[in-house]
This record gives C-alpha cells, structure tokens and sequence, in this order.
C-alpha cells in the first residue's frame, strides 16, 4: 500500500486535539502497518527465490566439482603416462651411450694396436734403411 502524496497536507489542515486526531493516528498505524506486512510478503517472497538460487548453485557447484576432480584424475594418468614413456626413452638413451661407449673402447684399442703395429714397422724400415742406428 502506498502512503498517500497529500499525507503532510492533511495532516496540517486537521487539529491535533480530539477524537479526530486519534482516529488519524490510528488509520496512519495501521496504512504503517498494513505496508509493513506487504513489505515482509515481499522479503518472504524475495527468500524463496535466494534460497531456489542457492540450491542451483549448490548443484551447479557439485557438478563442477565432479567435472573438475575427472579433468584432474585425467590430467594424473597423463602425467604418469608421460613419465613412463619418459623413464623408458632414457633407459634405452643409456643403453645406447653404453654401447656407443663400448664401440668407441674397442675402436681406441684396435687403433692403438695399429699405431704400434704401423710403429713397429716404421722402427724396422728406418733400421732397415739406415735412419735409426
């Protein structure tokens, strides 16, 4: 109910003693009053309506949780997946360097036999020659 634009008017232009007054009083409680209960109406209203929202976000919530915990289970196995692959390239890296190391060790040896093979026989074409006494 809405309070009436003239309410300063009348209230001026009545006398303030007597039963007119009083009456006048008591009609301006009770517009007061019956504002008063339409307001709370509307905030009971206005709570239904809070309380619908907050139980939407509770269930959007929740499903945004679950979503989230799969994405993140997800992400999990795919970083395990990844160190797998990850820790088996580099077993087979250093498999690799050992046998590169291994061919490098024999191809040193077969070529430091070969420098003292080619030594020996340079020793003996210089004697043979005459260049070494």
């Amino acid at each position: 109910m809405a309070p009436d634009p003239r309410y300063p008017q009348v209230v001026a232009s009545r006398k303030k003693n007597g039963r007119e007054s009083s009456d006048e009083q008591v009609e301006l409680l009770r517009g007061i009053w019956n504002e008063m209960k339409g307001l709370n109406s509307r905030v009971d209203q206005t709570n239904v309506r809070l309380d619908a929202v907050r139980t939407e976000l509770k269930g959007e919530i929740g499903a945004l949780r679950v979503e989230l915990k799969s994405e993140v289970e997800a992400l999990r196995r795919r970083v395990v997946e990844s160190e797998v692959r990850l820790a088996t390239a580099t077993t087979q890296l250093s498999t690799d360097v050992q046998g590169l190391s291994g061919l490098i060790r024999e191809w040193r040896e077969e070529h430091r036999s070969d420098r003292a093979e080619i030594k020996e026989r340079l020793g003996r074409l210089e004697q043979h020659v005459g260049l070494k006494g």
